[in-house]
């Protein structure tokens, strides 16, 4: 055997392979937290477009249902109460306002995290990365 050359049975070759296997485990991994950060990342823009949409199509038919609304109250009231009617249909259109805002408040709080389940995985290999390590593996 020429000398600098690594038997092919010996343990430097048992451990290259040994870290080859490791590094290409590792790899694995990788690529599946990744392509499981994508299918997380897709479907949370889907769904916030589809929420957008959504709500820009309720927030103008509730809108134009309101105006319409209020505006019939007014005319109705024209002859007598005019102003009056004006400021409590106002101020119903406020309350209305204040409170979907609360409610759109109360739910952005109450959100999942974004990515909640790459992390969780992330962290379970952590955990066991770092329990194997400390059992001698």
């Amino acid at each position: 055997m020429e000398q600098g050359t690594i038997p092919p049975g010996g343990p430097v070759s048992k451990l290259i392979r040994s870290l080859g296997n490791v590094l290409a485990s590792l790899i694995d991994v990788g690529q599946t937290r990744l392509e499981l950060l994508t299918l997380e990342l897709q479907a949370e823009v889907r769904r916030a477009a589809g929420l957008l949409a959504l709500g820009f199509f309720t927030l103008f038919f509730a809108g134009m249902g309101c105006l319409l609304a209020g505006l019939s109250l007014i005319f109705a009231f024209w002859d007598s109460d005019r102003i009056l009617v004006s400021v409590l249909v106002t101020g119903f259109f406020f309350l209305l306002a204040s409170l979907g805002g609360w409610k759109l408040s109360g739910q952005l709080r109450r959100k999942p995290p974004m990515l909640g389940d790459t992390l969780s995985e992330l962290r379970k290999d952590s955990d066991r990365l770092r329990s194997g390590m400390g059992n001698g593996a």
